[in-house]
């Protein structure tokens, strides 16, 4: 939802950067819900100058908690008025995924604990 802390916004533009490398779309912008821009509605519009002819809006939240299910909507519901001809949608959280789970295993496995 961003961050005061800079470095942690950094770090979803590098995610955004290598979501693009690996899906090959050519329309992709970052959005924070909250705190830091740019907001959703300002990636929204982004996508839309750039010649998006609709918007998936995808939480980077592992589960429906109030973001996903109040907040974002809410967000999504007001920028779509602003845009009617363009369809705008909400994907899924990240949720429960077996290649979460495979990261984190990754993750565990590889990180030693001093005896």
């Amino acid at each position: 939802h961003g961050s005061r802390k800079e470095e942690s916004n950094k770090m979803l533009f590098d995610f955004a950067e290598l979501y693009k490398s690996v899906s090959n779309r050519e329309i992709i912008e970052v959005a924070h819900m909250e705190i830091a821009a740019p907001t959703i509605p300002d990636a929204v519009k982004a996508c839309i100058s750039k010649g998006a002819q609709s918007v998936i809006v995808a939480p980077y939240f592992l589960s429906y908690g109030r973001h996903v299910q109040i907040d974002i909507p809410e967000i999504v519901e007001a920028t779509s008025n602003e845009h009617p001809t363009i369809p705008i949608r909400i994907a899924p959280p990240l949720g429960m995924d077996r290649s979460i789970a495979t990261i984190i295993e990754e993750r565990v496995s590889t990180t030693a604990i001093a005896p």
